[in-house]
């Protein structure tokens, strides 16, 4: 009777497979950059390559912005910028980003 209720894992579907394991994740395993008390970790080393090409400002920005969702005003208080000079920094910044990604990225994917 036992062996009724038993199941071989190559007769599971993929998606009951897909619930059996985890992926461990260590610190090691990611970068992280840091701006006011706030971290960004980043995992793909051609991104975090790509964002430590930033300045520390120019991070900081991005951090604020996109890890805190501040709007620039606030990020211009806290780096020491007004409003339209956060917003053109992180334009360019983000322009910035995705020439160098584009650059680093293997031919064809």
């Amino acid at each position: 009777r036992r062996r009724d209720r038993e199941l071989s894992f190559s007769d599971l579907p993929q998606m009951e497979m897909d619930k059996l394991y985890v992926v461990d994740h260590y610190p090691s395993d990611r970068f992280t950059f840091s701006s006011h008390g706030y971290d960004l970790h980043i995992e793909n080393e051609l991104v975090a390559d790509a964002f430590a090409g930033l300045s520390v400002q120019e991070q900081s920005i991005l951090i604020l912005h996109f890890v805190l969702d501040l709007p620039d005003q606030e990020v211009g208080r806290l780096v020491g910028m007004s409003r339209s000079a956060v917003q053109r920094r992180r334009a360019k910044s983000l322009t910035e980003l995705r020439i160098k990604l584009a650059a680093l990225m293997p031919k064809g994917g």
